[in-house]
């Protein structure tokens, strides 16, 4: 009977899982968008390391030292770089693309290439002064920290050129299943960053990998539906990285998101624009993010997406999405490769994937693959994805957000039979309390005894007081879930758990702008050249001469800007402060005798309070 069935049924089909996450895959695969003027856009890993060179580090005493050439460019393969991976974990390594820069013939007929270029104004007409200053320090310490060789750019989009795919490009999903959600990651690796040489940027590297995530759950009707969109981006990390599938600031394209990617940069953004990036100094963080939230507190009226306290770099990222459009429905289509954690090459190089500057600031070093971190370990986007866009804590279905419901009702109802109990015997012992009270209190020789029975129950009256009360909020939670559970789920707000929404910097184009662009171009030198003056000046006059310099370009700036209103308010904070400082530091200098003492007479009213208090107890 068996045999017979078998012959009719025919064989089980067997599942194959790669299959069915491509599928996924596709359905849901993003449109990118990039800005005119791009040089590098996704491209084969394989073919990448064809191209590179492969170098080991070591460490001696915790110092980088020289690297070794392990294997010339032209021979590596991707099973290599495996075997080199697994086999030496105990030093740095490192890919490099590009081994030598085009001479400077070469170089001057690239430059002379007729191909679309970006009109990147903005950042003249968004960056203040001092932070063009420092952005002209930061970049004049690329000498000394390690920084990506002249020329590169040029030399890594000539080779890449030759290797491009007419026509189709490549990126590595990703499925995961987690904690009620189908994780769907999509890849994309380029050559090159060239943000800064090419857009005005903060830094240029060797390789870059960017990744977009589309989150599905599963409904009641078993269908798989698109719940969350997050991008790698500049500037933003945890809730901030996502939005609902419904939000209008994603752009869709039927089942496809769309990404807007920054010149150069390739980070992704929601909307079409020029965004403001504000990049600060690692050494600065905690003292940026202590100036920012002092700001919030005390300038509430200022609506300044670039402060960083003074401490921030601001940039342009170009995400225009007016370039090449690869994905559905676009003339350059997606070749998919599916990955996991057993994709060898993944896996088992945890090195850099281009040139180690050794850059301390790690702007300029290349990055490590899509599982690993520079330092090895595991990258949180890879290892928690949920976690990496604040999504851990988000049911995926209401279905899930009732049971969760339903325990926390249960829950109450233990903790208010528990409270009932306790309250019914608390006031039994009250009333008990209080007949004895009154029973001691008739006779002369315990009304000593009645009293403290009567402080006893005036204690325990004001902590079953506290006990009802407590009873009355927890019923009170109990009877709000309970109706929360009975009515159709109310939708939360699309952007409601957005801290900082990402918006494009709008240029505006008016009179002012044009004096923005003319300041830009000549507050700098000016600047520069004003402290020149004062260094050969009388040294006396150097201190007031810096700050009456600096005092006139923040007010030209502010007034330019239409900051008028936050740089007085600023500007008068501080004086009053210094002005606070001073008269502290002068009473300590002049009078120190009476502030001691009446730092002693404080001292010596405390504790005589403090002793009276102790002999009150005694009694």
């Amino acid at each position: 009977m068996s045999a017979v069935t078998a012959s009719v049924v025919g064989p089980v089909p067997v599942r194959d899982p790669e299959s069915e996450d491509l599928s996924l895959l596709r359905s849901f695969e993003p449109v990118v968008r990039y800005t005119e003027g791009e040089l590098f856009f996704p491209t084969c890993v394989r073919a990448y390391v064809a191209q590179c060179s492969l170098w080991a580090g070591s460490l001696a005493g915790g110092r980088r030292e020289a690297e070794s050439l392990l294997i010339p460019a032209g021979t590596l393969t991707l099973d290599e770089l495996c075997d080199v991976g697994r086999s030496s974990r105990d030093r740095p390594l490192s890919l490099r693309f590009v081994q030598a820069s085009l001479d400077r013939a070469a170089y001057r007929q690239w430059r002379r290439e007729d191909r679309p270029r970006l009109r990147a104004e903005g950042r003249f007409t968004t960056v203040g002064v001092l932070a063009r200053l420092i952005d002209g320090l930061l970049r004049l310490s690329l000498l000394v920290r390690g920084r990506v060789p002249g020329g590169a750019v040029a030399a890594a989009e000539t080779v890449a050129r030759e290797r491009r795919h007419s026509g189709r490009y490549p990126y590595y999903g990703r499925v995961v299943r987690d904690g009620g959600y189908t994780v769907l990651q999509y890849w994309y690796f380029y050559a090159f960053n060239d943000w800064r040489s090419t857009f005005h940027g903060v830094n240029d590297h060797e390789a870059d990998w960017e990744m977009v995530t589309v989150y599905l759950t599963d409904q009641a009707d078993g269908r798989t539906e698109p719940a969350w969109v997050a991008f790698s981006s500049h500037d933003y990390h945890g809730d901030d990285l996502r939005r609902r599938w419904d939000d209008p600031d994603l752009h869709r394209e039927g089942d496809h998101p769309v990404v807007f990617a920054g010149a150069g940069s390739h980070s992704g953004a929601f909307l079409p624009g020029d965004y403001v990036v504000s990049v600060v100094l690692p050494a600065l963080r905690r003292v940026v993010r202590t100036v920012q939230s002092a700001q919030r507190r005390l300038l509430r009226w200022r609506n300044d997406p670039i402060s960083s306290g003074g401490f921030g770099i601001p940039y342009v990222d170009y995400a225009r999405g007016d370039g090449l459009a690869v994905g559905p429905g676009q003339l350059a289509e997606w070749e998919p490769v599916v990955i996991n954690d057993a994709t060898e090459w993944v896996r088992d190089f945890r090195g850099l994937w281009g040139l180690d500057t050794g850059d301390r600031f790690g702007g300029e070093r290349a990055p490590a693959g899509p599982r690993y971190e520079r330092g090895g370990a595991l990258r949180t986007s890879w290892s928690d994805p949920l976690g990496w866009a604040g999504l851990s804590k988000v049911c995926p279905t209401d279905a899930e957000v009732v049971a969760h419901l339903d325990l926390t009702i249960a829950g109450l109802t233990a903790q208010l039979s528990d409270l009932d109990a306790e309250i019914a015997a608390e006031r039994t012992a009250l009333r008990g309390l209080r007949a004895q009270s009154l029973s001691l209190a008739a006779y002369a020789d315990t009304r000593d005894l009645s009293r403290a029975r009567r402080g006893e129950l005036e204690r325990r009256e004001r902590e079953l007081a506290a006990r009802t009360a407590d009873r009355a909020r927890l019923a009170e939670e109990r009877e709000a879930h309970r109706d929360s559970v009975a009515r159709p789920p109310t939708p939360e707000p699309v952007q409601a758990h957005l801290r900082q929404r990402n918006l494009p910097y709008a240029e505006a184009r008016d009179a002012r702008t044009r004096f923005l662009k003319i300041w830009a171009a000549l507050s700098t030198p000016l600047l520069i050249l004003a402290i020149v003056v004062v260094l050969i000046g009388p040294p006396l006059a150097v201190l007031t001469t810096l700050a009456g310099s600096a005092l006139l370009f923040a007010a030209v700036e502010a007034v330019a800007r239409r900051r008028l209103l936050a740089f007085v308010t600023g500007l008068v904070a501080t004086c009053l402060a210094l002005a606070a400082a001073m008269l502290v530091a002068l009473g300590l200098l002049r009078h120190w005798q009476t502030v001691l003492a009446v730092v002693l007479t404080i001292g010596a009213a405390v504790a005589l309070v403090i002793n009276l208090r102790e002999l009150r107890r005694g009694r």
